[in-house]
């Protein structure tokens, strides 16, 4: 029995080819979906994941293996029952994205890119100078 899924990007990029094996002597399926197919599968597999997630507890994020957005577009927001913020974005794999942040967490963040924005700085004020 093998539960390979097999699946094929157009050549010109607009639909994904699928074929499911299958199991013990039903036919192959074999399914085409367009972007919008495709965005609609990840995000019933996301809440598929994040349901079977539910009693287990989140890894830590050091050490973690991810693949950063750098073309995107977001958004920051209120969060009205967390009384937090909400950062959403376009993520160009998975589509809308959202993470709450808690008041605590909004302050961090904050701290953080101030402190990435002032190495920024520096590092442009030091350039072209002489040891």
């Amino acid at each position: 029995m093998s539960s390979k899924i097999d699946l094929t990007l157009s050549e010109d990029h607009t639909t994904v080819h699928m074929i499911l094996p299958g199991q013990e002597g039903a036919p192959t399926v074999d399914v085409q979906l367009s972007v919008e197919e495709v965005t609609s599968l990840i995000t019933v597999l996301g809440r598929l994941r994040q349901t079977m997630m539910t009693n287990h507890e989140i890894p830590p994020i050091e050490g973690a293996t991810f693949t950063p957005v750098t073309r995107t577009r977001w958004a920051v927001q209120p969060e009205a029952r967390t009384d937090g913020s909400l950062l959403a974005f376009q993520h160009p794999a998975y589509g809308p994205i959202g993470l709450v942040l808690t008041p605590q967490d909004a302050e961090r963040l904050v701290r953080g890119l101030n402190l990435h924005e002032q190495m920024r700085r520096d590092q442009q004020a030091n350039r072209g100078k002489l040891n």
